[in-house]
């Protein structure tokens, strides 16, 4: 009878190694000393996690509603894991160096709005793949992401955080905000609708819209490379503290409406 892996010493709670392995054709026998992989170490519930992350293509929203979890409460099982399995650097640091996986060319639809018209024809016009200048100076990798709902960029590791919705949203709430609206404080752990991160800022608008957060939730804060796009886009000027909206994008949007 096959039986469920176990992968931690019920004594000690030391992890476990596999020392014999078996055919069960031939009847070949190993022994020796084989680690297991880190997904082996995994709780079944961490396990069933990451395969519905995988389902939702890391759609945080998705999982909320299949899971039947709050926002923070999937955010933070997914911090968990990476960092169980040796991979939570990545969050804090970036990946600075990183090859995106992107692709050449994304058509332009006659239902999409001016903002995602302006992203996608700058980035055909140079192949899909550019480094832009953020707000600190620093450089930042975008590409189209070969699954056609947004972007990607080696600042933002977590998948989903760059669709196309995202981009719409930013630019709904800075007109909405007169044209110029607080980019939001997302990344000091802020809680949605506080005061350094409310709902009528950048990161706030698009938590509460794009991905099903709720007041006193935290938020993943991807702004700093969202306004470069935006700036980079001619969109928006990307400012210190604050995202505002050129008048001549306004004037092209006035003029298609």
């Amino acid at each position: 009878m096959v039986k469920e892996l176990v992968s931690q010493c019920p004594r000690c709670n030391e992890k476990l190694i596999a020392t014999k392995l078996s055919c069960n054709r031939c009847e070949l026998e190993l022994t020796g000393a084989f680690p297991l992989s880190r997904f082996d170490y995994l709780s079944t519930d961490e396990i069933d996690f990451i395969e519905s992350f995988l389902i939702a293509q890391g759609n945080f929203k998705t999982i909320q509603t299949d899971k039947g979890l709050s926002y923070p409460a999937v955010k933070k099982k997914f911090e968990a894991i990476l960092e169980k399995l040796g991979l939570d650097s990545g969050l804090e640091a970036g990946k600075n160096e990183c090859d995106l996986r992107t692709v050449k060319y994304q058509p332009i639809t006659e239902n999409e709005s001016l903002v995602i018209e302006r992203i996608k024809k700058k980035l055909n016009e140079i192949g899909g793949h550019v480094s832009i200048p953020m707000y600190s100076g620093d450089l930042c990798e975008i590409g189209f992401d070969p699954n056609g709902k947004g972007l990607v960029s080696n600042k933002i590791p977590v998948a989903n955080q760059l669709t196309w919705e995202v981009f719409d949203a930013a630019v709904e709430v800075v007109i909405q905000n007169g044209g110029k609206a607080m980019k939001g404080k997302a990344r000091s752990g802020a809680k949605l609708g506080s005061d350094d991160l409310p709902l009528d800022s950048v990161e706030g608008y698009i938590a509460y819209k794009v991905h099903g957060a709720q007041k006193g939730d935290t938020a993943f804060g991807p702004v700093f490379v969202i306004a470069a796009i935006l700036d980079w886009a001619d969109v928006c000027n990307n400012e210190r503290g604050y995202l505002t909206i050129k008048p001549e994008f306004m004037s092209d949007s006035s003029k298609e409406g």
